[in-house]
């Protein structure tokens, strides 16, 4: 109950989070409300969904930096969905909220969906706030850059905030082309201090810095054009704008957090993927200028999959990619030069039981980032996910004295993070 009052506590005292204070932000949305509000009779029909997750996360070893080995969470999110005009015009609505019982910043909510949808013969109109994904390959997405990261969630990059944006879709024989205009930047969100796992310094977004004179205020765009021909599909973009990625300041200041600085930039990207029978041959790949020298990323791929294995209903994917970023060591991130092997597993029964196991491994250093994701229905609105990272021959964990002094191997940037192996379990109801 201790926990519980905690959390509860935490909810009244941060309702909205501060990743929801965007006046931008707010302005869209209420043009969403206002067009939305004056069109809509509720003649027809609309659904309410709303789940409620409790999460636990267990780690094996001690932590570097002083953190708790274990936390719990409670999760809750609503999806409202409202059509009418024959379907023609419809609102989406996703707004969740997450409190967690060790880390501050981990206590936050967003709104990632809040959109009204116009549908015309050969277009679609779409405004408010979204999450768009683009990408094709397994282990690193480099192309996906509309919705900024929220990497309290995972560290993945996976999870995403929701974007202010007008979407413009055609539709045609030769492709779909979607123009983006983003009203407003969203900072990333880091991990705080009791946050784990988490970096030797503590990232903030507070006291964030921009290029842009307009800062957060600036007004992005982006294009996107994607075919299908045959067994192809291709997909080619350009986002000109404020850069989702920060650029995270070397020295600390005196809270021994580190700040970040959001460059503009302009970024092309080309996805490609090939369906050849039960293979898959993927790629991903952009030119980034703006953010220091241009530099060019890659990551390609196949999978194959293995359907109806030993004569039962299973499916088994086996994933092999490489990563290839030519900043190399200057590179923010794992994925710079890694080789990347996976086996996915369908049950295809009527709990939807499936896996996924990820090892990437640094080519040089040798460095091992393993991963587990699995999920199964059970009875009929009950939903477990398990979901594991390792931190393998990753090196000792800097502290902060080293740091500051210099003495750390800066090949090894899964170091910090070497005794924060977790398994973490979440059990969702659905309403």
């Amino acid at each position: 109950m201790g926990i519980l009052n905690k959390m509860l506590g935490l909810i009244k005292k941060k309702l909205l989070g501060k990743s929801l204070k965007k006046s931008t932000w707010y302005g869209v949305v209420g043009l969403v409300l206002w067009v939305a509000l004056s069109t809509v009779g509720f003649a027809e029909g609309y659904s309410l969904d709303w789940e409620v997750g409790v999460e636990t996360r267990l780690f094996t070893e001690g932590a570097s930096y002083e953190q708790q080995n274990h936390t719990v969470s409670i999760r809750t999110q609503a999806e409202f969905y409202y059509a009418w005009n024959n379907g023609n015009d419809s609102v989406e609505f996703v707004p969740w909220y997450v409190v967690d019982q060790q880390d501050e910043e981990r206590t936050h909510g967003d709104i990632q969906e809040l959109a009204w949808i116009h549908v015309g013969d050969d277009w679609e109109l779409r405004t408010g706030v979204r999450k768009v994904f683009w990408g094709v390959t397994e282990s690193v997405h480099l192309v996906d850059i509309i919705n900024q990261s929220d990497m309290t969630l995972s560290l993945d990059g996976e999870d995403k905030l929701g974007q202010p944006m007008i979407n413009l879709s055609l539709v045609n024989d030769w492709g779909i082309v979607d123009f983006f205009i983003l009203p407003g930047h969203r900072k990333r969100l880091f991990a705080g201090e009791d946050g784990r796992p988490r970096s030797t310094f503590v990232v903030t977004e507070e006291d964030a810095t921009y290029e842009s004179s307009d800062e957060d205020h600036r007004i992005d765009a982006a294009i996107r054009w994607q075919v299908s021909i045959d067994d192809w599909e291709i997909a080619l973009s350009h986002f000109s704008g404020t850069s989702r990625e920060p650029t995270i300041l070397p020295v600390p200041n005196a809270d021994l957090e580190l700040l970040t600085f959001y460059p503009v930039i302009d970024q092309s990207g080309l996805e490609v993927q090939y369906i050849a029978g039960d293979w898959i041959w993927k790629l991903e790949s952009i030119v980034r200028s703006g953010q220091g020298d241009q530099y060019t990323a890659a990551v390609g791929g196949t999978e194959y999959t293995q359907v109806g294995v030993f004569d039962t209903d299973i499916d088994i994917g086996w994933i092999a990619e490489v990563t290839s970023d030519d900043r190399g060591l200057d590179a923010p991130h794992f994925s710079e030069r890694d080789i990347v092997v996976g086996t996915r597993w369908a049950l295809n029964d009527a709990a939807n039981s499936q896996a996924l196991i990820v090892v990437s491994v640094d080519s040089k250093t040798g460095e091992q980032l393993w991963s587990l994701e699995a999920s199964r229905r059970f009875y009929d609105s009950w939903f477990v996910t398990i979901e594991m990272l390792v931190f393998a021959n990753a090196g000792d964990a800097p502290t902060v004295a080293d740091m500051m002094s210099g003495n750390v191997d800066i090949r090894r940037k899964m170091a910090a993070f070497s005794n924060d192996d977790y398994l973490q379990v979440e059990v969702v109801k659905y309403f």
